[in-house]
């Protein structure tokens, strides 16, 4: 198979950089978007009267649970 097609093995290879770096981009944008919906849910907290120390707890835990990390730790663990 590989007679028939000699430059494969060579695309395959150029293509992981590329593969790489749109991975690397979604994921820096997914924090992003995180930091910024966790940062609206705790002023949004406040500002309906939660104390600043109740909403901090509440939008840490809100944080957490959007963790790519505790995601995957999880699903490895199933």
């Amino acid at each position: 198979m590989a007679r028939d097609q000699p430059g494969l093995p060579i695309i395959l290879i150029a293509g992981i950089p590329i593969v790489a770096v749109r991975l690397g981009v979604g994921f820096l944008r997914f924090q992003a978007r995180r930091k910024r919906g966790v940062q609206r849910f705790r002023e949004t907290l406040v500002r309906s009267g939660m104390p600043r120390e109740q909403a901090g707890r509440l939008a840490q835990s809100y944080h957490d649970a959007g963790s790519l990390r505790k995601m995957l730790r999880a699903a490895g663990a199933t």
